[in-house]
């Protein structure tokens, strides 16, 4: 009787979010050997930075209004501890027959999956902190380069400190230009990380990896590129962006004014997809209804904002 393929420990695909971490992840999941799902933060979200995990029904009515979770059709088993159930939503994201190098993407608190899997590997995907913040923008998930680039600073933040820990086996760092210019050698160097051949078929056809166009951030305020660079300059020298002039931190005043237009960039943003109306009366529930208003305003909300 044939035996199964050997699995690997899991490999999670840890980026910033705009960094390229979806083409990436489709890149991979067309090796017929390797599987590796979309986000999966709830997860994460689960776990507190000391390793204490979460109930599994207070897990349930946390993932309830969790887009991600939702969209993924997940099931979420009984009798088992939070390892357990962490372990079988992997297995149900990454079923695909002849994998053996098996994973998922994670975009923050991704040093808390070593309380699960203490052995797994990562890739660490890293795009210039300025296109990632510009993309931001552009998208209105922010008002301006200086909190656009917050998310970034935050993930290398984290990478920085969490790699130091691991051994140099459990860890692959890609950036994302290198692999819009060059994707046939870095995804050769990724499979040889990751253990198994090259596959042609992860590039044919071709995805596509410059959606989000590059430098667009130059096009911004000056005052704001500087804020930005002054928020991510170690990080961005860190992983080879060079800076584009000197750097300064924005003045108190400044601050407070990127702050306004950050808030009412994200206010406008949500009013016009859920509508004024809705959007009015959404605050107004949040503030004067009662629980079981609040959840069906919740999940009103989330069935409109969960629409791409």
């Amino acid at each position: 009787m044939a035996t199964a393929p050997a699995m690997a420990p899991p490999v999670f695909l840890v980026a910033a979010p705009r960094s390229g971490c979806v083409a990436l992840r489709q890149l991979l999941d067309r090796h017929p050997a390797v599987a590796i799902a979309p986000d999966i933060d709830f997860l994460v979200d689960a776990i507190t930075p000391d390793g204490r995990f979460m109930k599994r029904d207070a897990f349930v009515r946390s993932v309830e209004f969790d887009s991600r979770f939702r969209t993924l059709g997940l099931t979420v088993p009984t009798g088992l501890p939070f390892t357990g159930i962490a372990r079988a939503l992997l297995d149900q994201l990454t079923a695909k027959p002849g994998a053996t190098v098996t994973g998922a993407t994670i975009r923050h608190h991704f040093d808390r999956i070593l309380w699960l899997w203490p052995d797994a590997r990562f890739i660490h995907l890293v795009r210039d902190g300025r296109d990632v913040a510009a993309a931001h923008v552009h998208r209105r998930e922010a008002g301006n380069l200086w909190h656009g680039v917050a998310d970034w600073v935050e993930v290398e933040t984290l990478w920085d400190r969490m790699s130091h820990k691991l051994p140099p086996d459990r860890q692959f760092t890609l950036k994302y230009e290198m692999l819009a210019g060059e994707p046939e050698y870095e995804l050769r160097r990724l499979c040889e990380f990751l253990r198994v051949p090259f596959a042609p078929a992860m590039l044919q056809p071709p995805v596509a990896l410059d959606q989000e166009p590059a430098g667009r951030w130059r096009k911004a305020d000056t005052r704001e590129i500087s804020a930005a660079e002054h928020s991510a300059a170690r990080w961005l020298l860190q992983n080879g962006y060079f800076l584009s002039g000197t750097v300064r931190p924005p003045s108190m005043l400044r601050r407070a004014a990127f702050g306004i237009q950050n808030k009412l960039v994200l206010a406008n943003h949500r009013r016009e997809r859920l509508g004024t109306g809705l959007w009015l009366k959404a605050g107004l529930v949040a503030k004067l209804g009662g629980r079981k208003a609040r959840a069906r305003m919740k999940r009103r909300q989330y069935d409109i904002l969960s629409r791409d």
